[in-house]
């Protein structure tokens, strides 16, 4: 199984194993944004102004963090997704946060 970065409709693999993963996502999810996540979004915007996370995991299906990014023009969702079916994983979580 392998991380993945998914933003601007793109997936992007991540070298992250799956303890420090994990343990970044509980204790600090921003750090791990700034290290696995920020130089994809910085790709995509440009500058990052400030950055929210969420949470989403499920032993069945994965962990996903959601990155809301501000930047100069307005904001955008990034997602750090760890599953064995990324796009299942997305489906579960938007289906959990009521979004279609």
């Amino acid at each position: 199984m392998e991380a993945l970065v998914y933003v601007c409709d793109e997936f992007s693999p991540v070298d992250v194993d799956a303890a420090s993963l994990f343990a970044l996502a509980e204790e600090d999810p921003l750090k791990l944004f700034d290290e696995y996540v920020r130089p994809f979004v910085e790709d995509c915007v440009g500058e990052i102004l400030g950055v929210e996370a969420s949470l989403f995991f499920d032993p069945g299906i994965g962990l996903v963090v959601e990155y809301i990014a501000r930047h100069g023009r307005g904001s955008i969702s990034a997602k750090l997704i760890y599953s064995p079916n990324s796009e299942g994983a997305l489906a579960a979580y938007y289906a959990r946060r009521g979004r279609p």
